[in-house]
C-alpha cells in the first residue's frame, strides 16, 4: 500500500497473504458440508412429519434440501465474499417469489399439517369448542410437499450460516431438535431413520466444535462424517435397546410434570405465546351479555359446574344463565324474568307441563342437579323449560353452603303442540324482540337480502345456520376489535369470523329483521358426545327418581358431568307460534353427531371403545395466524429493519467522512481490535500496537511490513504524519476482510 504521501511514485507496499498458505478450491468439501446440512435439516423436518404420519413426496424433499445445501456450500467454498452476498440476495428473492406465487398451496399445506396435529392434540388433551382448518386446496400430498420444501429452505439457510460462522452445537440443537418436542410430548415416535440422521449430524458438529480445527471447517467435515455415522448408529441403537418404546411411553404417561402442564399446554397449543401472558385475551365463562374486545377467548378448563341428570336424547343440553333483550353496541341488556320480557318462558314451560300431565308418552319430565363450583355467583344455571309453579317447585340442597340446586324440567324431546296444552301465540311476545337498532340495521339487511332467507321461523333458522356454516369461520381468536363500526356490523361484513357470542348476536338480529321474535342467551352447553366421553355413571340411584315420560334414548341412568369454563356458550331463542320459545344454535360446528348407544358407551357392550367419536371436542385455531398473514408481517418487519440498518449505516458513513483522516484510520483499526477481541481471549490482554500486529502475523499468516506498522504508529501517536491516511484506511479495511476469511491458528 502507499504509506507515505511524498513517496507515492517511488515506493509501493501492500498487505498480502503468505503465498504458501493459499488454498485451492476444495471440491470434496462441498458435498461433505452439504451432506451434513442435509442430515440436520431433513432429520428434523422428516422426523416431525413421520411422527404424525403425514404423507408427502419424500424423494422430492430430500432432493430439494440436498440440492440447496450443495449450491450454498459450493458458493461459500469460493471464499469470495461478494459472491456469497450475491447468492444470499438471489436466494432471498427466490424465497419471496415462491411465497408470493404459491401462497394458497403453501397455506393449505400448513393448514393440513395443523389439522393433523389438531387431531392428536384433541385426543390427548380433550380440547373443546373449536374447529378444523378449511383447506383452500384439498390435495394434501402436494400442498404438504410444497410447504415442506418451503420450510426446509429456511432450515438450510440457517444451518449454512451457523456452520460457516461458528460451529455451535447448542444453536444447531435449538434449531433442529425443537420440532421434536411437540410429538414427543404427545407420545409420538419419529421414524428411526430420521433420528439417525440427526444424531449423526450432532456427533459431527460436536467433533468439529471440540476439535477446533485450524483449517477451513467444511474441509474437516469430510473426515468427521464417517466417524459421526459410526458413533450415531451405535448411539441410536443403544438407546432403542436400553429404552424400548413401551418403556418410554410408560415413563412419559406417568410424568407428573406432564400432567401438571396439560392445562397450560392446551392454551399454548390453541392460543400461542399470548397464553403465557394473557395479553389481548379474556377468560371463558359467562360474560353477562358483554361482547369482548379482546383478541381471544382463553379458557382455563377449570370446573365451573357439576351436573347430574339422566341423558334423554342425542341433542345438546343447554343451561341458561342470561337472557339478552336489547343490543347496545357492545353489550346486551338483561331481560326481566317476569312480565312482557318473560325471561322464564312461563307460558312455554306451562304448556309443556300440561302436555306431560296429559300425555307422558309424548313429553318427559326430568330432575337435574346443578352444583356451582367455579361459575359466577351472579346467575342461576337452569336447564330449559324449568318449572316455577308450586307443583313444579324448585328446591335446593344445602344451597347456601354447597350451591347445589335441583330442578324439575321438561326437555325438548320432539314435542308438538297438544290440544290440551296452553295456547301459544305471538301476541305474548314483547315488541323489543323484533327491534333491530340503527347501528347494525344496514349490515343485517344486506346479509338478509344476499342470503334470501324465507319461509317459516324454523325454515329461516335452518337457513341462517347453514349460511353461517358456509360463509363464516369459527375461532376463539377473532382478533382485536376497537369499536368502529358496530360490533355486529364488523362481524357480518368485515371479519366474518368469531366465536359463539358473535354468531348468536348476529343471528338474533337476522331473525328479528325477518320478523321472527328472537333474543340472545348465554349459559353452558354440552353435547351427548361430551357425556359419552367425560360422563361418569352414578351408582345406587334409580332412573325413575330422575326421569319420567318420553325419552328418545329410552331408559338410561344417572350421569355426573363436570362442566369446565370452556363449555360456556351463547345461542339464540326464537319464538314460534304454538311452540313458544325454542333454542337455535347458529354457531358452526365441524363435528359429526355422535349417536353411540348410551349403554354401549358406558358399559362397552361391544367390547371395544376405540372408535368412539368425541364429537364436538375439536381442537381449535391454535397458532391462528396463518402462514400468509405471518409472511406479510415478517416481510414488513424485514423491510423495517433493513431501512433502519441502511439509515444507520448511511449516518455512520457520513459522520465518519466528516472526521479528520487520522481519526478515520484510528476508527478502522479499532474495528479490527473489537473483532479480534471477540475471536480470542488471548488477544484481549495485548496492550501495544506492536504486540497486536505480531499476534496477527503469527495467528493469521499475514505479512505486515515494517513501513505499514510505522504508518499506523504515526496515525496514532505522531504530531504530524506524512503517510496517505486515506490509502491506509482502505488497506485496513482489506485487512479486516482478510481476517474474517482466514482461519485462526490458535488453541484456546
Amino acid at each position: 500500500m502507499h504509506i507515505f504521501g511524498r513517496k507515492k511514485q517511488e515506493h509501493h507496499s501492500e498487505l498480502t497473504l503468505v503465498q504458501e498458505q493459499k488454498t485451492k478450491y476444495d471440491f470434496w468439501a462441498v458435498p461433505a458440508k452439504a451432506l451434513l446440512i442435509f442430515l440436520l435439516v431433513y432429520g428434523a423436518l422428516g422426523g416431525f412429519l413421520s411422527a404424525y404420519e403425514i404423507e408427502y413426496n419424500k424423494g422430492l424433499c430430500m432432493l430439494g434440501v440436498f440440492g440447496l445445501a450443495l449450491i450454498l456450500s459450493a458458493v461459500y467454498e469460493t471464499r469470495r465474499r461478494w459472491l456469497t452476498n450475491l447468492a444470499s440476495i438471489v436466494l432471498f428473492g427466490m424465497y419471496l417469489y415462491i411465497a408470493a406465487t404459491n401462497y394458497w398451496v403453501i397455506n393449505s399445506g400448513y393448514y393440513a399439517i395443523l389439522n393433523r396435529i389438531n387431531t392428536v392434540a384433541r385426543q390427548k388433551l380433550n380440547l373443546v369448542n373449536s374447529t378444523e382448518y378449511v383447506l383452500r386446496i384439498e390435495e394434501q400430498y402436494t400442498t404438504v410437499t410444497v410447504f415442506a420444501l418451503f420450510l426446509s429452505m429456511v432450515g438450510v439457510i440457517l444451518l449454512n450460516i451457523q456452520l460457516q460462522n461458528k460451529c455451535s452445537l447448542f444453536k444447531i440443537l435449538l434449531v433442529t431438535f425443537t420440532p421434536y418436542i411437540i410429538p414427543l410430548y404427545f407420545e409420538l415416535s419419529p421414524s428411526l431413520i430420521y433420528l439417525l440422521f440427526l444424531f449423526v449430524g450432532y456427533v459431527a458438529v460436536a467433533v468439529l466444535q471440540g476439535g477446533r480445527a485450524r483449517e477451513y471447517l467444511s474441509r474437516q467435515i469430510r473426515y468427521t462424517l464417517p466417524l459421526a455415522a459410526l458413533v450415531g448408529v451405535l448411539l441410536v441403537r443403544s438407546v432403542t435397546f436400553l429404552l424400548p418404546e413401551t418403556a418410554y411411553n410408560s415413563m412419559v404417561s406417568a410424568s407428573a410434570a406432564r400432567e401438571a402442564s396439560e392445562a397450560r399446554v392446551s392454551n399454548l397449543v390453541q392460543f400461542g405465546l399470548m397464553s403465557l401472558f394473557g395479553q389481548g385475551s379474556t377468560g371463558a365463562g359467562i360474560s353477562g351479555g358483554r361482547l369482548s374486545r379482546g383478541a381471544a377467548v382463553m379458557p382455563s378448563y377449570e370446573t365451573d359446574l357439576i351436573v347430574r341428570y339422566t341423558p334423554y336424547s342425542f341433542a345438546p343440553v343447554y343451561l341458561k344463565a342470561f337472557t339478552g333483550r336489547d343490543y347496545q353496541g357492545m353489550i346486551w341488556t338483561r331481560a326481566d324474568d317476569e312480565g312482557a320480557d318473560d325471561g322464564r318462558m312461563k307460558d312455554t314451560v306451562e304448556s309443556r307441563r300440561q302436555t306431560y300431565a296429559a300425555n307422558p308418552d309424548r313429553q318427559g319430565r326430568g330432575v337435574m342437579s346443578v352444583e356451582r363450583v367455579g361459575a359466577s355467583k351472579l346467575y342461576e344455571y337452569r336447564p330449559y323449560y324449568t318449572g316455577y309453579a308450586s307443583y313444579d317447585a324448585v328446591w335446593t340442597k344445602d344451597a347456601v353452603e354447597s350451591s347445589a340446586y335441583q330442578y324439575y324440567y321438561y326437555p325438548a324431546v320432539g314435542w308438538v303442540y297438544d290440544s290440551c296444552a296452553r295456547d301459544l301465540t305471538a301476541d305474548a311476545v314483547d315488541e323489543a324482540y323484533l327491534s333491530v337498532p340503527a347501528s347494525c340495521r344496514k349490515a343485517v339487511q344486506r346479509v338478509c337480502n344476499t342470503a334470501e332467507f324465507e319461509g317459516t321461523a324454523e325454515e329461516i333458522a335452518a337457513q341462517i345456520t347453514d349460511y353461517f356454516q358456509e360463509n363464516y369461520s369459527y375461532t376463539l381468536r377473532p382478533g382485536w376489535y376497537y369499536g368502529s363500526p358496530d360490533y355486529i356490523t364488523h362481524f357480518l361484513l368485515e371479519s366474518r369470523r368469531g366465536y359463539c357470542s358473535h354468531f348468536a348476536s348476529a343471528a338474533t338480529m337476522l331473525f328479528r329483521n325477518m320478523g321472527v321474535p328472537a333474543r340472545y342467551a348465554e349459559g353452558y352447553a354440552f353435547s351427548y358426545a361430551d357425556v359419552v366421553e367425560n360422563g361418569i355413571l352414578v351408582e345406587g340411584e334409580a332412573y325413575e327418581d330422575y326421569y319420567d315420560g318420553y325419552a328418545p334414548l329410552g331408559k338410561t341412568a344417572l350421569v355426573e358431568m363436570e362442566i369446565p369454563d370452556a363449555y360456556a356458550h351463547a345461542w339464540v331463542e326464537i319464538y314460534v307460534e304454538n311452540k313458544g320459545w325454542i333454542v337455535v344454535d347458529p354457531t358452526p360446528s365441524s363435528a359429526e353427531e355422535n349417536t353411540t348407544s348410551f349403554w354401549d358407551a358406558f358399559l362397552n357392550a361391544d367390547g371395544d371403545d376405540s372408535d368412539l367419536d368425541i364429537g364436538e371436542n375439536n381442537l381449535g385455531t391454535y397458532l391462528e395466524t396463518a402462514l400468509g398473514g405471518a409472511s406479510v408481517v415478517l416481510l414488513v418487519i424485514v423491510i423495517l429493519f433493513a431501512v433502519i440498518f441502511l439509515a444507520r449505516r448511511i449516518l455512520r458513513w457520513r459522520r465518519e467522512r466528516a472526521l479528520p483522516e487520522r481519526e478515520q484510520v484510528q476508527l478502522e483499526y479499532q474495528r479490527i481490535q473489537r473483532y479480534l477481541a471477540g475471536k480470542s481471549k488471548n488477544y484481549r490482554v495485548l496492550r501495544t500496537l506492536r504486540e497486536q500486529l505480531d499476534w496477527i502475523r503469527a495467528h493469521y499468516s499475514l505479512e505486515i511490513a515494517e513501513e505499514q506498522e510505522q504508518a499506523l504508529y504515526q496515525a496514532f501517536f505522531a504530531g504530524e504524519t506524512a503517510c496517505d491516511c486515506g490509502e491506509l484506511r482502505r488497506e485496513l479495511k482489506r485487512l479486516r476482510t482478510a481476517l474474517r476469511w482466514r482461519p485462526l491458528k490458535e488453541k484456546q
